[in-house]
């Protein structure tokens, strides 16, 4: 009803905990969507995305596996296609650069990560300030440029959307073609289709 264009729907802790996500949860959302749905939480197997696109996810977002097993992401684009496979980053800033934020002890440069992601040619690249994520203060332009520079395939920014004055700037100071939030809509006032008027104003084409 917000004109939103897409829903990302991620369980975050599906990997911590070794569960896989609930399936027959995500098929009732997705049911209530008219509109494209990304799915992730502990995609690890062909198995686990087909099951995803079988009850109706657009596309699949992994994040752990990815970083384990690049072989398993070059296999998933060969057979699903690069369009249906997103990769998400949780990045976070360190002296020595940005990482890949994960719980399971991978210590790995961001710079390392995207371009073996690059040459799996993944679909999009669901890029996350973990510095910034929910603390509604603004989004990472440089993480944002960083990436940018890298890479042509589409990239989300999530992390830091807190007014329309920090949409304004991430549109306005990047190349961002999409952005995707949750704190500014669950704590604020806020509606997607206040974001969507922002941007307009950039002459960013957005559906209003």
């Amino acid at each position: 009803n917000r004109g939103v264009d897409e829903l990302v729907f991620l369980d975050i802790f599906a990997t911590t905990q070794k569960r896989k996500i609930n399936l027959r949860l995500v098929a009732d959302v997705i049911k209530e969507c008219y509109m494209p749905v990304a799915i992730g939480g502990r995609v690890e197997t062909l198995h686990d995305i087909n099951d995803l696109l079988k009850i109706g996810a657009d596309k699949v977002v992994i994040k752990t596996k990815a970083l384990i097993d690049i072989e398993f992401i070059k296999n998933a684009v060969a057979f699903f296609g690069s369009q249906c496979i997103c990769i998400s980053i949780d990045a976070y800033w360190t002296e020595n650069g940005y990482y890949i934020f994960n719980k399971i002890g991978i210590n790995k440069s961001l710079d390392d990560f995207i371009q073996e992601m690059i040459s799996c040619e993944v679909g999009e690249f669901l890029l996350v300030s973990v510095d910034h994520d929910g603390m509604m203060d603004g989004f990472d332009l440089e993480l944002v440029n960083h990436v940018q520079k890298q890479t042509n395939i589409p990239i989300i920014a999530i992390g830091g959307g807190g007014d329309m004055s920090h949409y304004y700037e991430l549109f306005k100071e990047t190349k961002i073609q999409a952005v995707a939030s949750a704190s500014l809509f669950h704590f604020t006032q806020f509606t997607p289709l206040d974001v969507k008027k922002e941007l307009k104003t950039l002459n960013i084409p957005v559906r209003i």
